[in-house]
């Protein structure tokens, strides 16, 4: 039995405007329901291997650091062992040793051996010890002729312009006093 019914309707899928017979209709044809299907499927199956991936790397995360507890418990450490508590690449072991950062104990070739306690020394803060700085309070002259620049004299000096002078854009003036229409700058 078919229905007289015509009803405007979305298509879920491509978004466009349909009549639809019946008040379920979802999608403006057959195409656009096999595509949306299609679409379904496919994000399901991503969003599975989504988180198949994100339970893979927590078990990866859960066996490093299995290791590196082992690595804590160990006295005598590798190089490459250093590295992996650390977080860090093997080289910058290296340049801490050579730079004298940390102490290592060379037992022959490709035999050197860190101790734990070292490590845990490099996060150590060094103490440090800083002596109290009286405080001095700086007279402050006053401005006259003899301890100013006049115009002139800036814009020679520093090679600018009367305009950046008086506008305030040149930045090396402190403090200004005008006697007589010129204008004195407070030498720096």
């Amino acid at each position: 039995m078919s229905s007289n019914i015509s009803i405007t309707r979305i298509c879920q899928h491509c978004g466009n405007e349909f009549t639809a017979k019946t008040t379920v209709t979802k999608f403006c044809g057959d195409d656009c329901a096999k595509r949306n299907y299609k679409l379904r499927r496919k994000t399901a199956k991503q969003q599975k291997m989504t988180e198949k991936i994100a339970e893979s790397n927590r078990q990866t995360q859960l066996v490093r650091e299995a290791q590196k507890m082992q690595l804590l418990e160990k006295e005598f450490l590798t190089v490459k062992e250093a590295a992996i508590i650390l977080g860090c690449s093997d080289r910058a072991i290296h340049l801490m040793i050579i730079s004298g950062r940390l102490p290592v104990i060379n037992l022959g070739v490709r035999k050197t051996r860190i101790l734990r306690t070292e490590l845990q020394r490099l996060f150590e803060l060094p103490e440090r010890r800083v002596k109290p700085v009286e405080k001095v309070e700086l007279e402050e002259e006053p401005l006259t002729k003899a301890n100013c620049y006049t115009v002139e004299e800036i814009t020679c000096s520093w090679g600018v312009t009367r305009d950046s002078v008086y506008s305030g854009e040149f930045g090396a003036i402190t403090t200004t006093f005008r006697e007589l229409r010129s204008y004195h700058f407070g030498r720096i």
